[in-house]
């Protein structure tokens, strides 16, 4: 075993109290066969330490699991933290992740149950919005999804408070342009329910969207009848094809030209242009033209965004029947 020397030199971590334990190393850097080994020595160290109980069963129910069983590089990151604060620390213990039951939007605004909720160790990013999340507030994860769902979507890392249940009841613009970015990653249309047609509605008619070039050359009426409609009738899914999201970013950016939002909008029309010419020359015959095709561009973007380096897609459509969630389960993530 490395004396850690070289790990500290490299940005590599170590988990030894002689020199820094996880000071200063950017976890979000390392990838999956690091993360392991850093676990596997720091839960060693934790054991040496004290020999009973063994610490794997206490640092799994700190990150919502029942063990530390194919763990993806989201919790192999967030058992180095609760090691590492319990290393620090060694009288105080890790705390328990909370089971997922408590009061969540109903209808149309649902999404499904996390699978965990606990209080956040380190400054972080949103696993979904990257919105800053301070020590203390409550983040958590969704729970792994059921085949055949699951294929080709990416588990999400840990979410902010917002983003585990108010994202759809209560949506921002910012959500909403997540949502489409996802939407056109992965299929050929964008799904928002009542509460997103209303917002989307009152953005396209309350700047200059309707004035854009983008507006003029594929006109919007139509569509916003359609939200409107989607508004006073509460339709969980109103689907809008990729010809028709692409204009109306385009006719938004417009409207919104400064701020987070702008910024956003931008990094999101920077994908779509990027899916639609190619310009890292992403080979076609190997990957196709659809999902596979547009991950690959993504990946290898020369202008990186949070989008970009969050990747995807990540799976935003329509929450499951509440009777079919199962509320108990906790296994751990699929590696």
């Amino acid at each position: 075993m490395s004396d850690g020397s070289d790990d500290a030199e490299f940005g590599q971590g170590s988990f030894d109290l002689g020199i820094d334990l996880l000071l200063g190393i950017d976890l979000d850097r390392l990838r999956r066969e690091r993360l392991c080994d850093l676990l596997e020595k720091g839960l060693a160290m934790r054991q040496a330490i004290r020999q009973r109980p063994a610490p794997q069963h206490k640092v799994a129910r700190a990150i919502g699991l029942n063990e530390l069983r194919g763990l993806d590089e989201h919790d192999l990151r967030e058992a180095l933290q609760v090691l590492d604060s319990w290393l620090r620390e060694p009288s105080e213990e890790p705390v328990q992740a909370r089971r997922s039951r408590f009061d969540r939007p109903t209808g149309v605004g649902q999404l499904p149950v996390p699978r965990c909720v606990k209080k956040a160790l380190v400054a972080q990013a949103c696993g979904l919005c990257a919105d800053p999340i301070k020590p203390g507030d409550e983040i958590g994860r969704m729970r792994p999804l059921k085949k055949p769902r699951n294929g080709g979507f990416p588990m999400m890392g840990w979410l902010c408070r917002h983003c585990l249940f108010d994202r759809r009841e209560t949506p921002r613009r910012r959500d909403l342009l997540i949502r489409f970015f996802h939407h056109l990653l992965n299929t050929s249309a964008v799904g928002l329910n009542a509460r997103e047609c209303d917002l989307l509605h009152t953005w396209l008619t309350s700047g200059t969207a309707r004035s854009s070039q983008a507006w003029r050359d594929d006109p919007l009426d139509t569509t916003l009848v359609r939200l409107a409609t989607s508004v006073t009738e509460d339709k969980p899914n109103t689907w809008i094809a990729f010809p028709t999201s692409v204009t109306i970013l385009e006719a938004l950016q417009t409207a919104e030209t400064e701020g987070p939002d702008a910024r956003l909008l931008a990094d999101v029309l920077q994908h779509v242009q990027e899916w639609d010419t190619n310009p890292q020359g992403v080979d076609h015959a190997r990957y196709g033209t659809g999902v596979a095709y547009r991950q690959q561009v993504l990946a290898r973007t020369t202008r990186p965004t949070f989008l970009s380096d969050l990747g995807g897609p990540f799976f935003l459509h329509t929450a499951p029947d509440p009777a079919d969630e199962d509320t108990e389960t906790t296994s751990a993530e699929p590696s």
